[in-house]
């Protein structure tokens, strides 16, 4: 039996094959961070933190508070973990986070005590793909 009909070119459905592909899996840029090293850093008022060389470096309130102290061993929580002092409480959670101020994407949320004084922001890897 001899087939009569339209022969159709297969080339667009490999190129759209391959653009779906692409599409499947996003490439990551970010940098890893360096072992052993974390930072996180908040707005209103700003903060940032450093968990470093076995020290947590926290400054507040647009640099009017620091507070420097050994880093204890992390408590695991939920879905992150907890460093916890007599000065300065810092819990990270591996969530999605986003700067408030410049819309960055970072890997987790952070909430820190510090004196008593509560403020929020993000921290971790930093992700392109989740900014805003």
């Amino acid at each position: 039996m001899e087939r009569t009909g339209v022969n159709m070119p297969r080339w667009p459905a490999y190129l759209m094959l391959a653009a779906a592909a692409a599409c499947a899996y996003p490439a990551v840029t970010t940098d890893a961070p360096a072992p052993g090293n974390y930072r996180a850093l908040g707005q209103e008022p700003g903060w940032n933190l450093i968990i470093a060389d076995g020290r947590i470096d926290y400054v507040g309130d647009y640099g009017e508070t620091k507070i420097n102290v050994a880093r204890p061993a992390p408590r695991t929580t939920f879905n992150g973990h907890r460093y916890e002092t007599a000065r300065l409480i810092v819990d990270v959670t591996h969530t999605r986070c986003n700067d408030s101020m410049s819309g960055h994407g970072y890997a987790d949320t952070v909430a820190v005590t510090a004196d008593g004084k509560n403020v929020h922001g993000c921290g971790g890897t930093r992700r392109t793909d989740w900014d805003m």
